[in-house]
């Protein structure tokens, strides 16, 4: 395993939420159109770590426009087998709730758990659950959301070897919707680099 025996702090009164993402050197984490022609952005050794991150979560939480356009995807790879299997492992229920919030009632599907809750709100629902990790896979706009109300707590980061460009906003980097005031801006402490091939994959840590 890329992350083995991954162990989180506890947070009281709240789930401890961590998100994951990769980008290009030049920050890109998608373009908008024509998305699938530059996905993925990252390895196979990226998605495995995304996999290896999801499994350690007690549920996945996603935006609608992230769920729109890879719901179907995420949907497939949490119903795999040997997905289920390394969460056994884990000692984790192999099922993971995937959680989308959106108010557009045109979002659905049968294995989204749907949600118009804002963050602080969710966090405490999903608290009186029982969830004390949750990954918060974006995108942009939902993980801003989250930031803002200092609700997340750690950064899982992959720089890929590539540089997208931009013309007339048609990319979009990890935050976006949202730009923090000179007192608010947040800054991270980073945990741990590991180098493999021409990928980084960093660890951050937030102090909320």
């Amino acid at each position: 395993m890329f992350y083995r025996n991954l162990k989180f702090p506890k947070i009281k009164n709240r789930p401890f939420f961590y998100t994951n993402f990769v980008q290009t050197v030049d920050g890109k984490v998608q373009v908008l159109k024509n998305t699938k022609d530059y996905w993925p952005i990252g390895s196979k050794l990226d998605h495995e770590a995304l996999l290896e991150l999801r499994a350690y979560s007690d549920c996945l939480i996603h935006g609608s426009n992230l769920a729109k356009e890879f719901g179907e995807i995420t949907v497939k790879s949490l119903n795999n087998s040997a997905f289920k299997r390394l969460r056994r492992n884990l000692g984790k229920n192999p099922t993971l709730p995937l959680f989308v919030i959106t108010r557009k009632k045109s979002v659905t599907h049968p294995m989204w758990n749907i949600t118009s809750l804002d963050p602080k709100a969710l966090a405490c629902e999903l608290y009186t659950r029982g969830y004390k990790q949750i990954l918060i896979e974006g995108g942009p706009t939902l993980l801003a959301s989250f930031l803002k109300e200092n609700l997340i707590d750690q950064i899982f980061l992959t720089i890929a070897p590539k540089i997208f460009g931009n013309i007339n906003s048609s990319t979009l980097t990890l935050v976006e919707g949202y730009l923090f005031p000179k007192k608010a801006i947040k800054n991270l402490s980073l945990l741990s680099v590991k180098k493999v091939g021409n990928e980084l994959f960093l660890r951050y840590n937030l102090g909320n």
